[in-house]
């Protein structure tokens, strides 16, 4: 249990840095930051659900975009997000390109820092 808290609570980081990132480089990319926190955990909710479900559409029906399989989820994570929310604008073409690629860096970042972190934790908790 504390091991998906833990990797909860590093999704979420990684997904704060990365939204906030992508809102203070690109000039297309608008973050309400009186709603960020909402921003952030229904990102990290909605990335939750379509990934695997974009992983699993690829594997079936499209093996050769599978490798890909992590930008497109990044993409429609940030477009549902973006729908559902008002604290989140993307403009242009360009910006949702950029925008994608940040917060997807972001989340590779995480998926080998997150089992770091857990790992300290465990050898530090073992040491008490």
């Amino acid at each position: 249990m504390e091991s998906l808290l833990t990797r909860a609570g590093v999704a979420l980081a990684a997904n704060a840095v990365a939204l906030l990132v992508a809102a203070l480089f690109l000039d297309g990319v608008h973050v309400k930051f009186l709603f960020f926190l909402f921003l952030v955990v229904l990102f990290t909710i909605v990335s939750l659900v379509v990934t695997p479900g974009v992983q699993a559409v690829l594997r079936e029906n499209a093996v050769g975009l599978a490798p890909f399989a992590g930008l497109i989820a990044t993409w429609v994570t940030l477009l549902v997000t973006d729908l559902l929310s008002r604290s989140l604008d993307i403009e242009g073409l360009f910006m949702w390109v950029f925008a994608t690629l940040i917060v997807w860096a972001a989340a590779l970042i995480v998926q080998y820092v997150a089992p770091l972190v857990i790992a300290d934790r465990k050898e530090a908790a073992s040491r008490m």
